[in-house]
């Protein structure tokens, strides 16, 4: 019996991970920004989900929503990169991610205005930010987006 390929966690000697360049990253727009989150950690990207609040909650935190009859927390993507509110989005959506470290990953949603493309950013592009959730900004196809270090969510400080 052939086992069926599946992606490698580990890069090969490309730099391809299952397939996908390590820089590949999903843009989407959040508020004013567009924002880049690393294509390995999105799991999926769906129609913006009904989301029911949490009284007393953090601002970031949209609430929970069901994601294969499993509570899902949403937090606003926009508000974490304290992006002003963009124009009224035609076509919300809900990012389904893995977040925190490898070792203790939970899933998520991001609550974003679109999504945009794929695209690279290789990893000697970004520049600024402090090494956490906001790794730093990187140019592609001639505009600045925010690169988001996912692994980061859920880090204890």
């Amino acid at each position: 019996m052939i086992a069926p390929a599946t992606p490698s966690n580990t890069p090969d000697a490309a730099g391809r991970m299952g397939g996908l360049s390590t820089g590949s990253h999903l843009l989407v727009q959040a508020g004013e920004y567009v924002c880049a989150l690393p294509l390995v950690s999105v799991r999926r990207v769906v129609r913006a989900l009904p989301v029911h609040p949490l009284p007393g909650s953090a601002p970031e935190l949209e609430g929970l929503a069901e994601f294969g009859g499993e509570p899902l927390p949403v937090l606003n993507l926009a508000r974490m990169v304290n992006a002003a509110p963009g124009a009224n989005p035609a076509y919300p959506v809900t990012v389904v991610v893995w977040a925190g470290p490898a070792e203790a990953r939970e899933i998520m949603g991001l609550s974003v205005d679109a999504a945009l493309e794929v695209a690279e950013v290789p990893p000697a592009s970004v520049v600024g930010g402090g090494g956490g959730f906001l790794l730093g900004e990187a140019p592609v196809a001639g505009r600045v987006v925010r690169v988001i270090n996912l692994e980061a969510l859920g880090r204890e400080s």
